[in-house]
């Protein structure tokens, strides 16, 4: 017993260690997006809701390409851990190389958006000053999609603490930046939402290049980086193993645009309510987002040494620390909603609303940690398609129709689109940790691409 307990608390120990960096990345990912919206706010409501929506296309449209490149973590974890660094290398270039293809298509198409924004409804000002946005930004397509891919050549070789770093300097990067195109300081230009873009792009471009400085460590000299060429049957073997989490990435996003939409049908108070506490409720997936990744790495790492007790065991400490930490922080959303939704608005009733909504976001937390976490635990054990399945099932067959009906037809409002989402997330979390821990993806064997 006191074996397994030391075991226990080493695997505990390994995963924080990675987890915790990636934490803190995403939140500084998070950080950049308020601070763009902070600095166009004083342009306008039209400037404001064309950042706010255009960013929102632009990364829904690029979580797809996202979750492809995301096939590179089981891959290079699995080779890392089989001690096949010269795979590793091969791998980090058919995924440069997937992110080309791929990326120039999506860059070329956001060039024009305007009508795009046109037919979702959009005024011809917002769609005009969104079109414009995103025309800037899509030069930042490749270096997001590069910078994707090199930081799974990190993740892989269980080293998550450089990319928190970068992220971290990359919030000041962007606060200048956008502080020069936006509102034309430090003798640049006021560009107003096309700065906002440029800057954007500028912030990108300067994070893949440090952490391409990164891979040039010493500690990286045994992976031999040199270009390769493209080979057409890698990158296709890349794209079947990711596009299943691409489908993933857009189906969550998806769910909660859909369910922001039932909102908005309700009143605009509703609207606002469900705002502020997705806004909440996504800062705290912060927390099993990391604990997903870096089970991504052990159990990946795990398999690769062919060691499928110690992937198993890496799973099973990364779910109860996913479901023990969200399950602490849904109890915050008990003790302190109000205080917590005063932050976002001064009036009452969005107040109220919100307060409402974070007691039934309370009810899915540990939920949306366990669903986080067992998705990461099946990548990288090579297993993408069964968490885009369980999503597809769990939130648009079934949680959000029944989140319609309690939110339209039973005129519950928009805690009814709430208790769907709770419904959904638990059926996701059933389904995916299920999965895991019954093996289903022994079978599988080592990812290959």
């Amino acid at each position: 017993m006191s074996w397994r307990l030391a075991e226990m608390k080493t695997e505990v120990s390994a995963t924080w260690g990675l987890a915790w960096p990636v934490v803190v990345t995403q939140l500084g990912v998070m950080c950049m997006g308020l601070v763009d919206c902070a600095m166009v706010g004083p342009l306008g409501p039209d400037a404001l809701a064309a950042v706010s929506i255009g960013g929102s296309l632009w990364f829904t449209a690029v979580s797809l390409l996202l979750g492809v490149v995301m096939a590179l973590d089981p891959l290079i974890s699995q080779a890392w851990g089989a001690g096949e660094r010269g795979e590793v290398g091969a791998i980090f270039w058919q995924g440069n190389w997937v992110a080309v293809a791929a990326g120039s298509v999506l860059s070329l198409a956001f060039l024009d958006t305007s009508e795009a924004f046109r037919l979702l409804g959009q005024t011809d000002a917002v769609s005009e000053l969104a079109g414009r946005y995103v025309h800037a930004r899509a030069w930042s397509v490749l270096p997001f999609l590069f910078f994707a891919v090199g930081r799974s050549l990190l993740n892989g070789a269980g080293v998550t603490r450089p990319v928190m770093f970068i992220a971290v300097v990359a919030n000041v990067f962007n606060y200048f930046a956008d502080s020069a195109l936006i509102q034309g300081r430090y003798g640049a230009p006021a560009l107003g939402v096309d700065g906002a873009g440029l800057a954007t792009t500028a912030t990108q471009v300067a994070m893949v290049l440090a952490l391409w400085a990164v891979l040039k460590a010493p500690r990286f000299a045994e992976i031999d980086l040199r270009m390769q060429r493209p080979n057409l049957r890698r990158m296709l073997g890349i794209v079947r193993l990711g596009l299943p989490i691409g489908g993933q990435l857009v189906t969550e996003f998806g769910v909660f645009a859909a369910a922001a939409t039932i909102a908005g049908q309700v009143s605009a108070l509703s609207l606002a309510a469900h705002q502020i506490a997705l806004g909440l409720a996504s800062f705290n997936y912060m927390v099993p987002l990391g604990l997903s990744i870096a089970a991504s790495i052990r159990v990946g790492q795990a398999i690769g040494a062919r060691d499928i007790a110690a992937a198993e065991r890496a799973g099973r400490v990364a779910l109860l620390l996913g479901g023990g930490a969200m399950a602490a922080l849904g109890v915050v959303f008990l003790i302190l909603p109000r205080q917590l939704a005063s932050l976002f608005s001064p009036d009452l009733a969005v107040v109220a609303l919100a307060v409402d909504l974070l007691r039934i976001a309370a009810a899915f937390q540990i939920f949306d940690g366990v669903q986080c976490v067992a998705s990461g635990c099946l990548r990288g054990a090579g297993d993408t398609r069964a968490a885009f399945a369980a999503n597809v099932l769990a939130h648009w067959f079934l949680g959000l129709p029944l989140g319609w009906l309690l939110a339209i037809e039973l005129d519950l409002g928009v805690r009814g689109v709430w208790w769907g989402l709770v419904f959904s997330l638990g059926m996701a979390a059933v389904l995916l940790a299920w999965r895991f821990l019954r093996g289903s993806w022994r079978g599988i064997g080592r990812a290959v691409a």
